[in-house]
């Protein structure tokens, strides 16, 4: 798609990347006591920005969200960087987002219903 986003396929994106960010967190969260296990988050909200802010036709289709590991954290003595309280946290934020986009990707649909009724 080029030219004009639409506030559906923003939400759908934003429903992608929750999706998978749940997926990451989770994956953390269930190697919490696994040596050597580095901790991944997900990329999205940069790379969207930089393809909006890109002037003239913004082309979303190609913003994928995408799994990396950050390097730096932490590090236990078994080489591990997960922290519980801090997946917790990305975890509630992450729920807010979901729900948030979810209800916004609803009403929108609504509105295209009704407006086709």
């Amino acid at each position: 798609m080029t030219g004009k986003v639409s506030q559906v396929d923003l939400l759908a994106k934003t429903l992608d990347a929750a999706g998978l960010r749940h997926r990451a967190i989770s994956s953390n969260i269930a190697n919490i006591n696994t040596p050597g296990y580095r901790r991944v988050e997900v990329a999205f909200e940069d790379d969207l920005a930089a393809q909006l802010q890109g002037g003239g036709s913004a082309d979303i289709g190609q913003v994928r969200p995408r799994v990396v590991e950050l390097p730096g954290g932490a590090l236990r003595a078994d080489g591990n960087d997960v922290s519980l309280e801090q997946e917790m946290t990305d975890l509630s934020k992450n729920t807010l987002l979901y729900t948030t986009a979810a209800q916004l990707l609803a009403t929108r649909l609504a509105i295209h219903r009704s407006s086709v009724s």
